[in-house]
């Protein structure tokens, strides 16, 4: 396997990742935007919520990071064959 096909791959499986996890947030929209503002905070699912906005924001970060260093590679490589 080339390091471009890695690379795709790692991409596709960040974006993937990525995007799963802001569907578990999307599942979770519809109860969380039904609360009532009387709710007892509580008696909230708070650990099922904190555990979604976490693995959104690190699948998130994770994607920031490869696009990030595939940037630096692709730029890296064209300055050597300039």
């Amino acid at each position: 396997m080339s390091n471009e096909t890695n690379a795709l791959l790692a991409l596709k499986n960040a974006w993937n990742g990525a995007i799963a996890a802001s569907d578990r947030l999307r599942e979770l929209a519809p109860a969380v935007a039904a609360l009532p503002e009387e709710a007892d905070v509580r008696t909230l699912d708070l650990e099922t919520y904190r555990h979604a906005a976490l693995a959104q924001a690190v699948a998130a970060q994770a994607l920031r990071g490869l696009i990030g260093e595939l940037q630096r590679q692709t730029a890296k490589a064209d300055a050597a064959s300039a």
